[in-house]
């Protein structure tokens, strides 16, 4: 399998290794960085999800990519497409380790990445994201990234998710001008 690795000034996005469990499992472990997206995970659940975002790529053809701190090649989080079965539609989707939070990591990755996936995908006339009406700063992100929130709602379990999404054409009309 071939994940790309993608580049930002500041940042490289690029295939999860099993040598990024410990800094994964330390995210996943985080109230606050879980809260909105199913709650903290133990290491072993950690792993297994990791494994699941492996799989996603290979049945897919995206997903989530590691996100790393280029001068400092830390750990930062795992950013990018997402759709597993039953989503609403092909998702941008971000969670940042709690240390990289309000630096701008996660829109500058989410755009390098919603760039990625437009480019991949032609036919792809919006992106999406689900985010929780309490998750402030994610809402924040996604209107960094020229998302609306919508008048469609996803069922996902016991959570109840306003979907977010910004055209192909918004998007492109956004970086001619940036």
């Amino acid at each position: 399998m071939n994940i790309p690795q993608l580049e930002t000034d500041r940042l490289i996005l690029r295939a999860l290794k099993e040598s990024d469990l410990d800094s994964y499992a330390d995210m996943m472990a985080d109230d606050e960085v879980a809260g909105f997206i199913g709650g903290t995970l133990n290491r072993d659940d950690s792993w297994r999800y990791m494994a699941t975002i492996i799989g996603h790529w290979q049945w897919r053809g995206f997903g989530f990519f590691a996100l790393e701190e280029k001068s400092t090649g830390q750990f930062l989080g795992r950013v990018g497409p997402w759709q597993p079965e039953g989503w609403p539609g092909l998702e941008v989707g971000w969670t940042l380790a709690r240390h990289a939070w309000g630096k701008g990591y996660a829109t500058e990755a989410a755009a390098a990445t919603i760039n990625w996936i437009f480019a991949q995908r032609p036919t792809l006339t919006r992106i999406i994201s689900v985010i929780d009406d309490k998750n402030l700063n994610s809402q924040a992100v996604a209107r960094r990234l020229g998302e609306e929130k919508t008048e469609e709602i996803f069922y996902f379990k016991e959570y109840v998710l306003p979907v977010w999404a910004v055209s192909r054409a918004a998007w492109e009309t956004r970086q001619e001008k940036a």
